[in-house]
């Protein structure tokens, strides 16, 4: 299966679970046809094997009714040319110089001190953008290494720092993690790290949604993460893992996203199954991915996506992520039947 054949996937579900796919999502596919001069030919075969690959193209656009959200699918994306630049990666290994590896003399701690985990320590955010703004640094410098009791402890640590927000200010209420894995992914230090907020303000992309969950409510009487995974499952892009539940996102916001909730109390639960994700990105070539961390309503949700291989000097966002449809070349189909949870 594969993203392109999506339509006659949905000629086969049930009358009830075509009229449900039908109200989340908008699907097209169409043929984007090229005219292909003779003097560029040899150019083309040496890039991408075959002619007709080039005249005839294979595009699906996917929209999201309720949230917006919307992708463009083309695998011929990935076969582009990409200007590249060396990357070694003994160089990930090496101290001299980081901040993050003199955590007690070289960064601020917060206002009610540091939470000292077994494998991570909090500091303060230099140059915060919220109200209460922190770090979660990892004692491992080499943000290749990573290993599932580290992990869970980074969130564990998480945990009590928001706690202890909040018993300083019980209004900051809104909490958000992220792991932004090295610079692709936005980071400034290659020093292994999260980032942890704490508001008294929902992030405005957080309260639409949940406004989104809210109106979904009301208006179907039914449960829009439960009905969202439904269809997921139903294409054979959902899996229940660790009482949490994993889908293979339609409408990704970028390559290879992931999107995971559960309705466990506390986030940690989470740990073992980002864990697997993980492991399962550096399987199939992920190098740099950024994840998140928030709650809406009962749903502690999880998204994480794949920011591009490390040699590739491009920025993997442009004006069509920021205003558009993303631009995407990963089938979620084929990245399904990899994936091994």
């Amino acid at each position: 299966m594969d993203i392109t054949k999506i339509e006659q996937l949905i000629e086969k579900l049930s009358r009830n679970d075509k009229i449900l796919f039908n109200r989340f999502y908008s699907v097209r596919v169409y043929e984007s046809r090229s005219k292909v001069q003779k003097k560029v030919i040899s150019v083309i075969k040496r890039r991408f094997g075959s002619i007709k690959k080039i005249e005839y193209q294979e595009i699906v656009c996917i929209n999201n009714n309720l949230t917006g959200e919307g992708s463009l699918f083309n695998k011929l994306r990935s076969s582009r040319p990409m200007r590249k630049i060396k990357i070694n990666m003994h160089e990930f290994e090496k101290k001299e110089g980081c901040f993050f590896c003199d955590i007690m003399n070289k960064t601020p701690e917060d206002i009610f001190g540091r939470i000292k985990g077994k494998y991570c320590m909090t500091a303060s955010n230099l140059a915060k953008y919220d109200y209460f703004h922190g770090l979660i640094i990892f004692n491992e410098h080499n943000p290749f290494k990573i290993k599932k009791p580290w992990l869970k402890d980074y969130l564990e640590v998480a945990y009590k720092w928001f706690k202890k927000v909040e018993n300083i200010d019980r209004f900051a209420k809104y909490h958000f993690l992220i792991w932004n894995h090295l610079w692709k992914a936005g980071a400034s230090i290659v020093h292994g790290h999260m980032q942890i907020t704490s508001s008294k303000i929902q992030y405005g992309k957080i309260k639409k949604f949940e406004e989104i969950v809210s109106y979904y409510k009301r208006k179907y009487k039914s449960n829009y993460f439960l009905d969202l995974f439904k269809i997921h499952k139903n294409l054979g892009l959902g899996r229940k893992v660790d009482r949490c539940n994993v889908l293979f996102y339609l409408t990704p916001i970028k390559e290879k996203e992931i999107f995971i909730f559960t309705k466990e109390k506390s986030f940690i639960i989470l740990s073992n199954l980002i864990y697997k994700i993980i492991q399962n990105y550096i399987k199939v070539g992920v190098q740099s991915f950024n994840l998140a961390l928030f709650k809406i309503k009962d749903y502690w949700i999880v998204r994480i996506v794949d920011r591009g291989r490390l040699e590739n000097s491009h920025c993997d966002i442009g004006s069509m992520e920021l205003y558009g449809n993303s631009v995407i070349s990963t089938d979620p189909f084929v990245l399904a039947s990899k994936f091994k949870l």
